[in-house]
């Protein structure tokens, strides 16, 4: 390590993530760029997280515990504020890194004077790293499509202070909020490199929470202008078409045109009037779409 390596900081959120955390932490410490602390906040996991997280000698390693759940945008925001590095980043309790992934990304940023770089990522199945399946992000995805930063990436601290924190309300796709409010004011830069493991399995948060984790995308896609009124109502009336099973999607679609959707485009509205909230709204979307 060199005097003037930048320092880098690494924010791993986890709760109750006993099962994959020792991966994550060690593709985090075991990266070839070595300046860098890695702060993991707990949010009062109640299994085995914390003696794990304690096991690690390394100086890098800051730990914070919450008192209470807090949930994982609270937990970046934790994160990052007890961050002192001039570029930052985050990830996952279920993923890791390749060894590599903070020198190339740091590597592009300084090389290029940028402020922000994302990369391609492989898709990880089980355990077997070999078998791992490479994603390459299209160079012309745009965030009205989909969500193109996706899992690695990383930030200076001018990002951070321009922009500001993770939005609690936007739990879920609090990372999806967060890129479009960076995209208006700073070039996000695509490093075509896979330099992260994604780890696919019945417990990780996309899978448990899918249905609303869509609305969730729907109503910041709406909130930024991505969308349109028509726009977000026929995109959660199609999501929650889909959700039912066959012998009540035909009623769904029968009773849409005179219940869900018109109800839809009033919540839409007062949203979009800010006579309620991003959560209020999310709520009694979900509420409906159970009806």
């Amino acid at each position: 390590m060199r005097k003037m390596d930048p320092l880098v900081s690494i924010v791993l959120p986890t709760y109750n993530g006993s099962r994959y955390i020792r991966q994550s932490i060690e593709s985090c410490l075991g990266q070839t760029y070595e300046n860098l602390e890695l702060i993991i906040v707990d949010d009062c996991s109640t299994d085995n997280t914390m003696d794990i997280i304690k096991s690690y000698g390394d100086g890098r390693v800051r730990i914070v515990r919450h008192e209470k759940n807090m949930r994982l945008p609270e937990s970046l925001n934790t994160g990052f504020s007890l961050s002192k590095g001039r570029y930052l980043t985050w990830t996952s309790d279920d993923n890791c890194y390749a060894k590599d992934a903070i020198k190339s990304m740091l590597g592009y940023l300084q090389s290029k004077k940028a402020d922000f770089v994302y990369c391609d990522y492989f898709i990880l199945e089980g355990s077997s790293f070999e078998a791992a399946k490479r994603v390459s992000i299209p160079d012309t995805a745009t965030f009205r499509e989909l969500n193109f930063v996706r899992a690695c990436f990383l930030y200076s601290r001018d990002v951070k202070e321009a922009v500001g924190k993770y939005s609690p309300e936007a739990e879920l796709s609090e990372d999806y909020d967060y890129w479009i409010r960076v995209s208006k004011k700073f070039i996000l830069n695509h490093l075509k490199e896979p330099l992260y493991y994604y780890r696919v399995h019945p417990q990780a948060l996309y899978t448990r929470r899918y249905w609303e984790q869509e609305a969730v995308k729907c109503l910041v896609r709406f909130r930024h202008g991505l969308f349109s009124e028509n726009e977000a109502a026929g995109f959660l009336f199609r999501l929650f078409a889909r959700k039912k099973n066959p012998a009540l999607r035909l009623l769904f679609y029968l009773s849409a045109p005179f219940f869900f959707t018109p109800s839809l485009r009033v919540l839409l509205s007062e949203f979009q009037e800010q006579s309620i909230s991003f959560t209020e709204c999310k709520n009694r979307i979900m509420g409906k779409a159970q009806r």
